[in-house]
């Protein structure tokens, strides 16, 4: 495989990674997630830390259940260097009670064997304490 070809389909993994979260696809994730994955959570929020691979899946399904259609990501830009590909987006998303969440990303995936085994999750961590504190408690 070139190595254009490469940066291509890891740029694919990151894509289908973000559409299968965000619609709460939990099989969609697991398809492009490794069993070893560490996914981070930057910042200081409740959503802050360090998953696994149940933990990846668990936020996939309080996503699902805390909104009426899941997080609609919309990527503004990819950019893909060796076995990392960075995926600047906005996400959209209302919750069942009603509330909206609008926030802006920068994620960083870690790919290898055509799976995703690590990402770091970049946002606004004010507006995601100040929307999923509640979920948190």
């Amino acid at each position: 495989m070139t190595q254009a070809t490469e940066l291509e389909v890891n740029i694919s993994l990151a894509r289908k990674f973000l559409a299968a979260f965000g619609r709460g696809d939990v099989a969609g994730v697991q398809e492009v997630i490794a069993d070893d994955i560490d996914a981070i959570c930057t910042g200081t929020s409740v959503l802050a830390g360090s998953r696994n691979y149940a933990a990846v899946c668990d936020a996939v399904k309080m996503l699902a259940n805390a909104t009426k259609n899941g997080l609609d990501f919309r990527i503004i830009s990819t950019t893909a260097e060796a076995d990392r590909v960075a995926c600047e987006a906005e996400g959209k998303s209302t919750f069942v009670d009603g509330r909206s969440y609008n926030n802006q990303y920068l994620f960083l995936f870690i790919i290898k064997d055509k799976k995703i085994v690590g990402m770091k999750e970049y946002m606004d961590s004010l507006l995601v304490e100040r929307t999923f504190g509640s979920l948190a408690a």
